[in-house]
């Protein structure tokens, strides 16, 4: 049994005509958007066509599915209204999980042909759904036919990798070396090696060797991939996997300055292919060295995995300090520069797995993602509360659709058995319900749109906030300012405010999200006291920034 929320019906009506009268359009596009991760093998596979009923989420499946993602009408509240998708690899790859390339510019046959993804670009954009894909830079697959030319019992004195402008010894695109360079790598794991007489480098594994960013050669093809898929299919931008380890130096073998001017340039080319673009890197780091990566011009966005850390410890603990301090680090880190915020992704254990099952701390922590700054990112499934823990692959099971067999998902066998928790669990059984997580989910992206100052406003000095378990951030934009207030224990909290006298000047405030049904009136005068509901959030708005002394 799934607990239900308290806000539905003319509430939601309410947030819908809120976002629709305040969406802002400035900015690049990803700036306000709200994305949604997939993992094709696992979404939906095709009802029909040849990859119907064979088990393995495909692009068909997913194009007939796009309307539970964004129907393309901004009216309707039943879709879940993201306005982009991260797709993980689509690329040929020997691997379930695709993260080992042996062609860039292809799709996976498993998942269908290059006019099936040129379909499915077309159908998204015509819902005013932005496609991005992940692209594996800093390795192939050991099966990539420059390596099997390199790895040869002859390899041959040229070889022509797909971009450059001539052709070269396939040796010189990898590392290899006659013994290994480095005892470990940067987390103590083997990356040297051993094959027909010789190592080769490679950070993730054997499989997956690294590409020797020093020859130009590899430059010249990851530039002709961004070409191919940027301007002749006509994706959205890329999300650049293990961006931390292009460039090696001795024992230095991870975030060289040489790695990030090498990306600040790429990400530079493919705006220059398709100007809005949105490159978005994984830097699985702290927050101070992931933010580096998108300082200074370079990458348009990082994860930030320090702050949904926070968010989780949050909502399973009821500690807010956690997020003020972690979102305070983080917003002096960044600065300018534009940080994605998460809670999980396919290399974690699932939100809900992490926080032992419990729905209502699920509830909690989407919403401290979604009232916090920062372009907010949803792993597939966690908008139903899937489950999901190590090994890799049950982080990654079919989308549970139905309570039918095997989830809705497909009509034949599924190459990853679904949860068994999917009878309880599903799209279907959620839809309708506005008590939800479903439908937490659906107005909690509606709500991104409500305001500039909710995504990504600056922090407003002087609140005096008092409450035990109450986390409080108050932030402005160039048009609007907004409060949070979020009680993370499961017990009501008193919270008490008195607002700086810039922001209380500014009249009497909406309310965007109403955390209880008799939420107060705020603004009319500086000192307030809010009743807030156990594990719940109420935000305000102001139609305008408060005036600077």
């Amino acid at each position: 049994m799934i607990p239900r929320l308290p806000l539905a019906g003319a509430a939601l009506l309410a947030l819908t005509l809120a976002t629709t009268a305040h969406a802002d359009t400035r900015g690049p596009w990803w700036d306000d958007a709200v994305f949604y991760q997939i993992f094709v093998r696992s979404f939906a596979d095709a009802s029909t066509g040849p990859l119907a009923g064979d088990g393995v989420g495909d692009l068909q499946g997913l194009v007939e599915r796009l309307d539970y993602l964004n129907d393309g009408d901004p009216a309707t509240t039943t879709d879940l209204g993201v306005d982009a998708i991260w797709l993980l690899p689509v690329n040929p790859s020997p691997s379930y999980h695709g993260y080992d390339v042996t062609d860039y510019f292809d799709i996976n046959p498993d998942y269908g042909d290059l006019a099936l993804f040129r379909r499915l670009v077309s159908e998204a954009h015509r819902r005013g759904i932005r496609v991005i894909i992940d692209l594996v830079v800093n390795h192939a697959s050991a099966r990539h036919p420059a390596f099997l030319a390199a790895t040869a019992d002859t390899p041959p004195a040229d070889f022509r990798l797909p971009g450059s402008p001539e052709p070269v010894p396939p040796r010189d695109l990898f590392r290899f070396a006659p013994a290994p360079e480095q005892e470990t790598g940067p987390w103590g794991q083997r990356v040297w090696h051993y094959h027909q007489g010789d190592y080769h480098y490679g950070v993730f594994d054997s499989a997956m060797p690294d590409w020797n960013f020093r020859h130009p050669s590899v430059t010249a093809h990851h530039q002709a991939v961004a070409r191919f898929w940027l301007q002749d299919v006509g994706i959205d931008g890329f999300r650049l996997d293990a961006v931390r380890y292009l460039y090696e130096h001795g024992d230095n073998l991870q975030d060289l300055a040489e790695t990030k001017r090498w990306l600040r340039n790429y990400a530079a080319y493919c705006r220059e292919l398709r100007p809005g673009a949105f490159i978005v890197g994984e830097v699985w780091a702290d927050t101070e060295q992931s933010a580096s990566y998108a300082a200074g011009g370079g990458l348009d966005a990082t994860f930030e995995f320090d702050l949904a850390n926070a968010f989780l410890e949050t909502a399973a603990f009821g500690t807010p300090s956690l997020v003020s301090r972690r979102l305070e680090r983080t917003r002096a880190a960044y600065g300018d520069a534009r940080f994605a915020s998460f809670l999980a992704n396919h290399d974690q254990e699932r939100t809900r797995s992490r926080l032992g099952g419990d729905f209502a701390k699920n509830r909690l922590a989407a919403l401290l993602q979604f009232t916090a700054p920062g372009i907010p990112f949803i792993y597939y499934g966690e908008e139903i509360g899937m489950l999901g823990r190590k090994p890799d692959p049950d982080l990654r099971t079919p989308f549970q659709w139905t309570a039918g067999p095997d989830a809705g998902f497909t009509t034949g066998t599924p190459w990853r058995a679904v949860n068994d928790d999917h009878r309880e669990i599903n799209v279907a059984l959620q839809t309708e319900d506005p008590g939800s997580l479903l439908s937490l989910y659906r107005r909690l992206v509606r709500l991104r749109s409500a305001s500039p100052a909710l995504r990504d406003g600056r922090p407003v000095d002087g609140l005096v906030a008092t409450g035990r378990g109450v986390y409080t951030d108050l932030r402005a934009s160039d048009t609007d300012t907004v409060l949070v207030a979020v009680n993370t224990t499961a017990s009501p909290r008193r919270l008490d405010i008195t607002l700086p006298p810039s922001v209380a000047a500014l009249g009497p405030a909406e309310t965007l999200w109403p955390g209880a049904p008799d939420a107060p009136a705020l603004g009319t005068t500086p000192g307030h006291t809010l009743g807030l509901p156990p594990q719940s959030a109420v935000v305000y708005r102001w139609p305008a920034a408060p005036a600077h002394p």
